[in-house]
């Protein structure tokens, strides 16, 4: 049954996904993209990340459809001019040239759960040696994601920050 529901949901990701791009107005194209988070989000919790879903709410359904809806409030919905042949072949061509390199470069990643990978053979085994030491937390899982990933969440704060920066150099343009 949870087969199924995953299925449900990574369709209806993949809907919404392909509707952000697809509407030529731009709020539909922000609800479809706040559809979007939420089904990433409601798939973390399937898969018992509940923190990255938590995150992924906040972030992505939340506080980015707000950004978005505040900067659509100060520019048109809708394109006026249309994009020429041209420059959609030109797009089309980078898209699969840059997939085509994409999936060259996964050919030197090694087979999943690969126990002779340096990362398997080096850098976990020193994890494991190094945690309770390092962060007194007893529990590995936990040290990781309190102290070393505390890096990776003062890198999204920054993201964030540099985001709502943006946001206020674009609704600010209109006063001068």
């Amino acid at each position: 049954m949870t087969v199924i529901i995953d299925i449900l949901f990574l369709t209806f990701l993949i809907i919404s996904a392909f509707l952000s791009v697809y509407f030529k107005d731009l709020l539909n194209s922000t609800i479809s993209l706040s559809a979007y988070s939420f089904f990433v989000a409601v798939l973390w919790t399937t898969l018992n990340a509940v923190d990255v879903a938590f995150t992924e709410v906040a972030v992505g359904a939340g506080v980015s459809t707000v950004l978005l809806l505040a900067v659509l409030s100060k520019i048109d919905r809708v394109e006026k001019n249309q994009i020429t042949k041209d420059r959609k072949i030109i797009a089309l061509t980078v898209i699969f040239i840059t997939g085509y390199l994409l999936l060259l470069a996964t050919q030197d990643m090694p087979n999943f759960g690969d126990p002779g990978w340096v990362t398997n053979r080096y850098l976990i085994p020193d994890y494991i040696e190094r945690t309770f030491r390092e962060t007194g937390a007893p529990n590995i899982v936990t040290a990781i994601l309190g102290s070393y990933r505390g890096y990776d969440t003062n890198g999204e704060t920054t993201v964030i920050f540099i985001a709502g920066l943006c946001v206020y150099m674009i609704l600010g343009r209109e006063s001068k």
